[in-house]
Formats: C-alpha cells, sequence, structure tokens
C-alpha cells in the first residue's frame, strides 16, 4: 500500500489537475502500488480534512445565506470517497463531504486520457441538521435518503474536461423528500455499469476504443 499526506491538499489537486478550486485541507490518500500490468485496475481511499471551496456559483447559490457561503467560499470538515484507478481514468465511489452548513455525495469518473469529467451526487443544505433524517433506523432511508444525504437536498452533475468543469443543479429536487429524491437524480457517472473497454470501428475503417465510463459517460478514442 502507499501512503501520500500533504497539509495542502488544494495545492496538490490543482498541481495534478484533479480540481481548481480546492483551497488548503490535509489531505491522506491510500493506495496499492503499482503492478508489471498496464491495466491492473488499483483501489484506493482518499480523505480530505478542513478545507475551503471557492468560486464554485452553483454550489455557492445552494448555501445561499450561510455565513460562510458568501465571499470567503464554502468550508468543509471533511471528505471521504473510494477510488479506482485503471487506463488513465479515476472512478470515485461511495463519495461524502461534510461541512457545518452543506454537505455533498459523490459519486463518477475523471477519464483523463479522454479529458472527460463525469460526476453527479446530492447537496445537503445544513447537513448537521438535516442528516439527521438520515440516521434514523429503517426510517432514515425514506426520510433522508441513506446515511449521507439528508430530509431536503438538491441533485447536481459536473461534465465536462478536468481543467473546466461545468457544474449543474437541478432545484425542482429540493422539493422531493428523501428516498423520493431519486427520481430527480442525475444518471451522469453512476456506477451501476462495470467499467469497460472494447473495440469499435471508425468511419475510415480503423480500429479504436470506446471507453464506457458510466451510464451517460461514453468517449471513443484512437
Amino acid at each position: 500500500m502507499i501512503y501520500l499526506q500533504t497539509n495542502d491538499a488544494g495545492a496538490l489537486l490543482r498541481f495534478t489537475d484533479t480540481y481548481t478550486k480546492a483551497v488548503g485541507g490535509q489531505m491522506v490518500v491510500a493506495m496499492e502500488p503499482p503492478t508489471s500490468e498496464p491495466n491492473t485496475s488499483r483501489e484506493g481511499l482518499i480523505n480530505v480534512r478542513d478545507f475551503t471551496v471557492k468560486g464554485e456559483a452553483q454550489l455557492e447559490r445552494v448555501a445561499a445565506g450561510a455565513p460562510n457561503g458568501t465571499g470567503n467560499g464554502i468550508s468543509f470538515s471533511a471528505l471521504r470517497a473510494e477510488f479506482t484507478r485503471q487506463n488513465g481514468a479515476l472512478t470515485i465511489r461511495d463519495g461524502v463531504v461534510k461541512g457545518p452548513m452543506i454537505g455533498a455525495t459523490i459519486e463518477g469518473s475523471i477519464d483523463y486520457p479522454g479529458n472527460q469529467v463525469c460526476m453527479s451526487g446530492t447537496f445537503v443544505p445544513m447537513y448537521g441538521l438535516n442528516n439527521m433524517f438520515g440516521q434514523i433506523p429503517v426510517l432514515g432511508l425514506f426520510l433522508g435518503g441513506g446515511n449521507n444525504e439528508g430530509l431536503i437536498g438538491v441533485t447536481y452533475e459536473v461534465v465536462g474536461t478536468p481543467a473546466a468543469p461545468v457544474m449543474r443543479v437541478n432545484p425542482i429536487s429540493a422539493i422531493f423528500p428523501g428516498v423520493t429524491r431519486k427520481i430527480m437524480e442525475f444518471n451522469t457517472g453512476k456506477q451501476n455499469s462495470p467499467f469497460d473497454e472494447f473495440p469499435s470501428q471508425s468511419n475510415d475503417g480503423s480500429t479504436g476504443s470506446s471507453r464506457q465510463l458510466s451510464n451517460g459517460c461514453s468517449l471513443t478514442r484512437r
């Protein structure tokens, strides 16, 4: 197992072109070491504490009215996500970010060779209070939509390129409480189909590869 630790997560994420709007934060990454097989997948886990996201307009609109949601960005206390690295693509699953005023779930893929981002999840305003509905045994699934969500949430997706991702939210989803909000989720980046790569035929007769990142995210490369 390989471990990576930094006291400035934002700087490292910008340096690696992973995400440019995070500031500060203590990050620890644990990942399986490389093997001699180039196409072998590697599993990993990332934890980040005490960081801020600045300049994310859609996120700031969701957190509108919060003291830490204007001017100085949105503060978060923790982020945790599992990931798989394979063929230059980073697939994120079971991601959750928590903050004093807003939290979120994260799922999707970043395809660096294909220069494509496909991710989605749910923003949970007033996370500390809102998430309490998701922690109620049995009823939490219906009232909160799961352990990491809440009674009220706003679904979102992130698409585009790693250097210039675009975030879109569905404000109508806020009126669907708990588990009923699932019908308003973006399908972008969902991991309910296996990561696959298969040859395809281009117009000039040459053979390329079509990378299926998720439902709604596919890319053909030569």
